[in-house]
């Protein structure tokens, strides 16, 4: 009788800034992790960069997994101990410019550019285009939204999105 070898899944741990951040990766999980790659997400509940980089490590401490990121907005400024301490805790950052909206609205908006402008005009901007006033991102606006075929194209040209989806693909 031949035994059968089954190959182990990848392992991903990606975390966000925010609940908005996490809902968006789950669903970038939805689409491309496949049976190829296991993926938990997780989120700070906003802060300082520091301070997510310090909850990711806490709530990663229990588990070994085959690789770690972190979504960050880029409109607060990372210091050089930030990059180095994830570095050192194998944790890959990964910037969304300037905040998770300025890259959704790179991503449905291709022809405009969002990364000058300010996070608050982003938040505002999506906000009134894309949700009803005052509300946060569901799963439900990131599945009508963000269907498969608008992220292959825009991970093309907007190189965290292609990193994010490679990752989630098992390709580290």
């Amino acid at each position: 009788m031949t035994r059968v070898i089954r190959k182990q899944k990848n392992t991903v741990f990606g975390f966000g800034e925010g609940e908005s951040e996490q809902i968006f990766l789950k669903h970038l999980r939805s689409l491309y992790s496949a049976n190829k790659t296991s993926v938990k997400v997780d989120n700070a509940g906003g802060g300082e960069p520091s301070h997510i980089l310090e909850k990711a490590v806490r709530i990663r401490s229990n588990i070994a997994y085959n690789h770690s990121f972190l979504l960050l907005d880029t409109d607060k400024e990372w210091k050089e101990s930030l990059s180095d301490e994830a570095r050192k805790k194998s944790i890959e950052l990964i910037g969304s410019s300037p905040c998770l909206e300025g890259l959704l609205l790179s991503i449905l908006e291709p022809r405009a550019n969002y990364n000058n402008r300010s996070s608050s005009d982003c938040k505002r901007h999506f906000q009134d285009i894309y949700l009803n006033a005052d509300r946060a991102i569901t799963d439900v606006d990131c599945a009508q939204l963000f269907q498969k075929n608008i992220l292959d194209q825009a991970k093309v040209g907007i190189q965290p999105l292609r990193r994010i989806i490679e990752i989630m693909e098992g390709n580290f």
